[in-house]
């Protein structure tokens, strides 16, 4: 995979869909509180390291939070460039993993696992089902996240462009809305030992594999491993293409 061509074809999409969404949050947000206002949004970037793994994760959160909060308070600014380059100084460089939170840990947990499984190094790329989120905590409004949907609906691309092995959705089955918001018409289809809710695969179609479990602050109460088992089993299984 060419870093550079992937890195160009990620910021020429971006750019695509910036004019109608910045139209919609620049307004939305003048009537909404601090806390409340839409932030940036999360734009991907990838380095050597998932460029030259042989089998490649995207991990999906919720939503981020205050993202560029440098500049405006955090809140939406309309620049595409300095939210692009955050995503390389928060998370390709590592930063992400000091934080200490339990995202991170069930996403660094989940790759000691796959690449135990594998014997060889994955590469990772990290996104959120709700991309634009809020200066505040939680989610942002319904109308926010209608104007994610309605223009920026960009993770069939992402995929397309990105060329993921597998999706891991680390979201809760709160967020399924969001997730078929996204992606059309999915399936939910159960794994043996689990309620849907706790862990499903998901068949979203003409795309890669995909789980969808629990946020992981959850997981590492409830023995985080027995809810990776089946994701690592798959991934092993798309390695010898059964």
């Amino acid at each position: 995979m060419n870093i550079q061509k992937t890195n160009h074809q990620l910021l020429e999409l971006y750019k695509s869909k910036y004019p109608n969404l910045s139209k919609s949050l620049t307004e939305k947000n003048k009537s909404l509180e601090h806390s409340d206002k839409a932030t940036n949004p999360l734009l991907l970037k990838i380095d050597e390291k998932y460029a030259n793994a042989n089998f490649k994760i995207m991990f999906f959160g919720q939503e981020t939070n205050t993202w560029l909060g440098e500049q405006n308070n955090g809140e939406f600014s309309g620049q595409i460039e300095p939210v692009y380059n955050l995503y390389e100084d928060f998370f390709l460089s590592d930063n992400c993993y000091s934080y200490g939170g339990q995202f991170w840990n069930g996403v660094s947990r989940s790759v000691q696992l796959v690449e135990q499984e594998l014997n060889e190094k994955v590469g990772v790329v990290w996104n959120n089902i709700i991309k634009v989120g809020k200066c505040g905590k939680g989610a942002p409004f319904a109308s926010i996240q209608e104007i994610q949907f309605e223009h920026f609906n960009v993770f069939k691309e992402e995929i397309e462009i990105l060329k993921p092995d597998l999706l891991v959705f680390f979201s809760g089955p709160n967020y399924d809305s969001q997730i078929k918001k996204a992606f059309g018409k999915i399936e939910n289809i159960t794994v043996d030992g689990f309620t849907e809710r706790q862990l499903c695969e998901i068949e979203i179609p003409n795309l890669v594999r995909a789980f969808r479990t629990y946020h992981p602050n959850y997981l590492w109460r409830n023995d985080i491993n027995k809810f990776l088992q089946p994701i690592v089993a798959r991934a092993r299984r798309i390695c010898i293409n059964v």
